[in-house]
Order: structure tokens, then C-alpha cells, then sequence
């Protein structure tokens, strides 16, 4: 959960919070009912007051949202938002919205219960032809060298730094992909699309996809990089591509089970799967490299991050819908007018 100093280090993120800023002054109109979730300290709430927003219902779980009301207060705005420390899920308005504002990805949009909880207010929480920000988002992979810190760590030293053989442990930690900043530079190939989510329409929580590549330039592919552009509406984009400007997001990186050495014409396949599993995601990867050097066989990876967790069974067995987890009764929102 975030603490109090990760939201100043968001809001600062300059790419993120101008385009959200100019997105949400674009799709606010005076008089509108604006539902945001996840609003933290409730900066973006008090954005959208100042776009004219007649009511905010600004919805957040972490108790951090108790901040919010002075921020609202210390902006002159602290009359025309409702903040509501709950799970959005579980939460009844006295009016429906007509924009509905998140950012409820993790490094990622697959992020716990984002998509399930953007369906649900979609559903219930505003009109039909509510205003969404964001609009999509789309997935882009690329092969890469291994980021700097996840090559120091895990590869510098080989399999027995010290003298003392580590293979077990690398191979655990090639089984799950991490976080981390690459530069365009990193890129061994041009970034290939290989989902897009439309959140006016989405409806499942999983996502799949396929990408191909044929290699730029020699070197060595470590794993593929992973990221997402997004499109917020009214020609506002922001992206963390290791081409765009540095954002807080950062991008995914998913190393393959061992290193490639590849050649400018040699081609790389990728199949991604995520699936939500109770209030984590389930990655898989599948990896097919075929040299341009004919005479060389392909070589295949099956990968999944389940193998990099100490997971009891009675875990996986556990019910992932929110219908089987203990709730609350609805609490209604008195009106505001």
C-alpha cells in the first residue's frame, strides 16, 4: 500500500501528471459528476473541480485518503468532493457520473483488480456514455539486454560468485519478471504491439498476445522489455516505452530462461498470457528463437512466474472472485445535490 511521500513522487512524475491533468480539463464540462477512483491524496479530485466539475465522488482505499480533505480544503474545493475510503466495489452513489477517472495500473495495466473494478463502475457507477480516462491502453514487447541492476545482481559473477554455486536461485529468479528503467538503447529490436485494452468495453481480466521480431543488431537478448502506451483522450498520450521520457511506471522486464546470442536477421516469437489468480496475476511467456543460420535448431522456452513463488496448492485453490470474499453491505453516499 502506498505511503503518504509515494503520492508527492507521483504527482511529481512530470510525463504522468501533465497528461492526466490536461486529459481530465478536456473531458471535464462545468456542472459534471465526476466518479474517481483511486484518488489517493485526491489531487486529480481536485483537478477536476477546477475544470468545473459540479460533484467528485473521489474513492479510495488506502487510509491515506483522510489527507485528501485538506488537500481539498488548502484548494478551495473541499464543498464539491466526497471522498469515500472503500473498495469501489462496495460503494453506492446518490448520482451516476459522467467521467470516470483512474490510474490503477501497477508497472502494468494487468494489476490486481483494476480491470474487474473499471467493469464494475463502468456498470454501475456512470452513465452509459460516460467520458472514460483513460481511454485504452496498448501493450508493447521488445527483446533486450538485461537491465543494469538485474545484471549486477544475477548474472555478474556467473553461476558461482565466491565459490559458491547459485544456479538454483538464478533459475527461480528467471522465472519471474521485475521492474526496471532500460533506454531505447537496450532495445534489441523495434517494440512490436501484443494486446490493446479498451476500457469502454473490456470485460475479462485476462489478457493474451503474440508478438514477433527480427533482430536489429547483434548482442546478447537477455529477456524481452515490456510496456504500455496510453491514450487518454482528447489527443492526450502518455507512454513508458524506453524511447519516451522517463516515467515513474518504468517498464517490466521478463528474462528468458537463458541468455540468446543474437545476430542482426535472426527472429524472435513471444506468446504472453496473464491471468488473475485471487489479487495477483499469473504470467506465462513462451519464447521461440529461430537463427537466420539455418543450420542452428530453434530453440524454445516455456516460462511462468508461478515457478519463482513458494506457493502452497491450497492457495491456487483458493476462489479469485470477489462474490467469494466476505463483504460489507453497500454504503450509500448521501446526496449532495
Amino acid at each position: 500500500m502506498y505511503e503518504i511521500p509515494d503520492y508527492n513522487a507521483m504527482f511529481a512524475d512530470h510525463a504522468r501528471t501533465t497528461a492526466y491533468l490536461a486529459a481530465i480539463e478536456r473531458a471535464v464540462h462545468p456542472g459534471n459528476v465526476v466518479v474517481e477512483i483511486g484518488t489517493g491524496v485526491g489531487f486529480f479530485a481536485v483537478a477536476a473541480c477546477r475544470a468545473g466539475a459540479r460533484r467528485v465522488y473521489a474513492i479510495e482505499m488506502n487510509p491515506a485518503v483522510e489527507l485528501a480533505e485538506r488537500v481539498a480544503a488548502d484548494n478551495g474545493c473541499a464543498d464539491r468532493i466526497t471522498f469515500i475510503q472503500n473498495d469501489s466495489r462496495r460503494v453506492s452513489l446518490p448520482e451516476l457520473g459522467d467521467v470516470l477517472v483512474s490510474d490503477l495500473r501497477g508497472i502494468l495495466p494487468p494489476y490486481e483488480s483494476h480491470f474487474e473494478t473499471l467493469v464494475d463502475a463502468r456498470r454501475r457507477l456512470v452513465r452509459s456514455n460516460a467520458t472514460i480516462v483513460p481511454l485504452r491502453d496498448t501493450m508493447y514487447a521488445a527483446p533486450c539486454v538485461a537491465p543494469a541492476p538485474w545484471h549486477r545482481d544475477h548474472l555478474a559473477g556467473g553461476d558461482a560468485p565466491h565459490g559458491i554455486n547459485r544456479r538454483a536461485v538464478t533459475e527461480r529468479v528467471r522465472s519471474d519478471w521485475t521492474r526496471c528503467r532500460l533506454d531505447a538503447g537496450d532495445l534489441l529490436a523495434d517494440g512490436a504491439q501484443w494486446a490493446a485494452l479498451d476500457y469502454a468495453t473490456i470485460d475479462s481480466r485476462a489478457v493474451s498476445g503474440q508478438a514477433s521480431w527480427t533482430i536489429a543488431r547483434d548482442g546478447i537478448a537477455d529477456g524481452v522489455a515490456v510496456w504500455f502506451d496510453a491514450d487518454l483522450g482528447f489527443d492526450v498520450f502518455l507512454s513508458n516505452s524506453p524511447a519516451a521520457p522517463r516515467a515513474l511506471y518504468g517498464q517490466a522486464f521478463f528474462p528468458f530462461a537463458n541468455a540468446l546470442a543474437v545476430a542482426a536477421g535472426d527472429a524472435i516469437s513471444l506468446e504472453i498470457r496473464a491471468h488473475l489468480v485471487g489479487d495477483d496475476y499469473l504470467w506465462s511467456w513462451d519464447t521461440t528463437f529461430t537463427p537466420a543460420a539455418h543450420q542452428l535448431a530453434p530453440v524454445v522456452f516455456r516460462q511462468s512466474n508461478l515457478a519463482a513463488r513458494v506457493i502452497s496448492l491450497g492457495r491456487l485453490r483458493q476462489p479469485g472472485s470477489r462474490d467469494d470474499k466476505d463483504q460489507d453491505a453497500f454504503p450509500t453516499i448521501p446526496s449532495t445535490g
